[in-house]
């Protein structure tokens, strides 16, 4: 038996929808990627750390590596087993929103620059 992602549903800053999808923080581009792509959108635990990254717990590998490929290629994806929770397995797939080149820039520093003036991170990339 698949884990019951509804208690997942219990804290005031979680937000849930039908379907047992239950969602904290940024999340409406990833869902509608997942929607538009084919993903069934069910049976989920969506944390969206801001627009572009953010981690799917799901209750099967099989729907971690699924919910990976409808991401896929507009964000970078991680599968992973993401822990034991009531004796079942819980999967994750962690995302982050790729650049139009392909790259995958850092979403949380976007700007850096050393005591020495060197800029080292521009945008969010590393300044080589």
């Amino acid at each position: 038996m698949a884990f019951d992602m509804s208690t997942f549903g219990g804290s005031r800053w979680v937000k849930s929808h039908p379907n047992r999808v239950h969602t904290h923080g940024s999340t409406e581009p990833v869902l509608s990627v997942l929607d538009v792509r084919g993903f069934e959108l069910h049976d989920l635990f969506l944390i969206g750390l801001n627009d572009s990254c953010g981690t799917l717990v799901l209750p099967s590998e099989s729907r971690a590596e699924n919910a990976a490929a409808a991401l896929e290629p507009a964000f970078a994806t991680r599968v992973y087993l993401f822990g034991n929770r009531d004796g079942e397995d819980l999967w994750a797939t962690d995302y982050t929103r790729r650049a139009l080149d392909g790259s995958e820039p850092s979403r949380f520093i976007t700007d850096l620059t050393l005591k020495d003036g060197r800029q080292v991170i521009k945008d969010g990339r590393w300044v080589r």
